[in-house]
């Protein structure tokens, strides 16, 4: 094999491990986030995060005013 097919080949392998690498990139942001070392699941480090937050609060109410308005639209 002369230097420029083992340069082709190589510049072939490169190429696809940059998809593959890519790929799995992807597939890693399609999982579901993993526990902390110490075994706490994530949404119990986040929980409580915004309370006595009067922005989020606003968030709430405006949800179940939607909420309330989508039910009394109902046949």
């Amino acid at each position: 094999m002369s230097m420029s097919q083992k340069a082709l080949q190589l510049d072939g392998i490169a190429h696809r491990l940059t998809l593959v690498e890519k790929e799995v990139s992807q597939l890693r942001q399609m999982l579901p986030p993993q526990p902390a070392a110490d075994g706490e699941p994530w949404y119990l480090r986040h929980a409580g995060r915004f309370a006595g937050d009067p922005e989020f609060q606003e968030v709430i109410c405006l949800g179940q005013a939607i909420r309330r308005d989508n039910r009394s639209e109902e046949p």
